[in-house]
């Protein structure tokens, strides 16, 4: 049988998962790891992009070039089809998001030793909250991408249904699951009946009872740590005169792992000079500025990411802020954290009950809760997701390839013959 594959793009991290026959494996995509941060270094000198690891390292040691993360979340936004300057020429996201789709399917082919080209590419269920036509230009924005990328058959499958996929594997018998897929980006769930008796049929539509999700995962928990924690040591709330405070978004940008790269752009350097003239040498924004002209921004939002993982088994966490300041640190509180991210775990508790009401299922019905992603390890977020379901099992998949293999058992399915 001809190997097919699944590739979860992922906001944080990506993985890709193959299928030949009945034998399923998840692709060393960098290395030896079968994860690979999803992150795109071009070199100044427009040498060839590095990729994950390899590009955060070059970044690291402060290469001349420029480093990107989190592409995925623009996915539904116009700025997809920007062009921005990178080694040296200019390049559409999309363009550069072919290059990362390109380097996985070369890892898959490399590892298969054979052409890959049928894929099932995993999507959040919503790319977009609350925007029909734009997640629908998502979808179809990441399906060209794979086909320039050399694939020719291309489906998409829902990520926590390719998690429950992989989940039924272990099952010896039926149960009626709650898939919860927290990662970087997106938090998505489904209502799936699993089990023997169900995975032997080949339309599995009638066994999905309901997904729903939203456009929040554990990027947008860095972000609010680093505007409550790191930001007002950069100026956030420094008055630029009586009554009125620096613009907002200098800081939203900085702090948000997708836009940090914008703010070297002409127009933003322009508008933050001036800024800088209005404040008058004010030591806070004078940091700000000089991680602009370091370009440590992605140093920084690591820290904090850091941070917030030491917090889900710690009660405080120091976020080194060598890069702005020999000395300068900031210590997050666990309690502070989850203060701070109320909000965006109180819009996860909303997307659980909704979609139980769209699968028309009381939480004490379910009898077991699967969780995978990243994100679904923070204790807040674990709490919130698992409050609901008091008589059911808790079981943690691969937090990293659940989705990946599940993907591949789908495209094993339904590409395979």
């Amino acid at each position: 049988m001809k190997t097919v594959c699944g590739i979860d793009f992922g906001t944080s991290n990506s993985t890709v998962g193959i299928s030949k026959g009945e034998a399923f494996a998840m692709v060393p995509v960098e290395g030896t790891y079968t994860t690979v941060p999803s992150a795109i270094f071009h070199p100044a000198d427009g040498a060839p992009a590095l990729y994950g690891r390899g590009g955060i390292d070059a970044y690291n040691a402060r290469e001349p070039g420029r480093l990107m993360r989190s592409l995925k979340s623009i996915l539904g936004s116009a700025l997809v089809d920007e062009k921005t300057g990178v080694g040296g020429r200019y390049l559409s996201f999309e363009e550069i998001l072919v290059g990362f789709l390109v380097y996985l399917k070369v890892k898959a082919e490399t590892f298969a030793g054979e052409r890959i080209v049928d894929v099932v590419m995993g999507r959040p269920v919503h790319f977009v909250d609350d925007d029909d036509a734009a997640d629908s230009r998502a979808e179809s924005k990441l399906e060209s991408i794979a086909k320039q990328a050399g694939f020719k058959r291309i489906l998409f499958q829902y990520e926590p249904i390719a998690a429950a996929l992989q989940f039924e594997l272990e099952l010896e018998r039926d149960e009626l699951v709650f898939v919860a897929d927290i990662g970087g980006g997106t938090s998505d769930f489904s209502v799936v009946r699993l089990g023997p008796s169900h995975k032997r049929r080949h339309d599995r539509a009638r066994d999905i009872l309901a997904n729903g999700g939203i456009r929040v995962g554990g990027t947008n928990l860095d972000t609010q740590l680093s505007l409550a924690a790191v930001m007002p040591l950069l100026g956030k709330g420094v008055m630029i005169r009586k009554g009125r405070d620096l613009p907002a978004w200098p800081f939203v940008d900085l702090a948000t792992w997708h836009r940090i790269h914008t703010i070297t752009e002409p127009k933003n350097l322009n508008v933050l000079r001036q800024i800088q003239s209005e404040v008058s040498g004010d030591p806070k924004f004078e940091r700000y500025m000089h991680v602009v002209r370091e370009q440590s921004g992605h140093l920084i939002a690591k820290n904090v990411e850091d941070a917030k993982i030491k917090l889900s088994t710690g009660t405080d966490a120091s976020i080194n802020l060598d890069d702005v300041e020999k000395g300068l640190s900031v210590r997050a509180r666990r309690r502070d954290f989850e203060s701070c991210t109320a909000s965006e775990v109180g819009r996860i508790g909303e997307a659980i009950t909704s979609t139980l009401g769209t699968a028309g299922v009381k939480p004490e019905k379910i009898t077991a809760v699967f969780l995978t992603g990243g994100t679904s390890a923070i204790p807040v977020v674990r709490k919130a997701i698992c409050a609901p379901f008091r008589n059911a099992k808790v079981v943690d998949g691969d937090r990293f390839c659940s989705v990946g293999l599940g993907l591949a058992i789908d495209a094993r399915r339904r590409l395979a013959s």
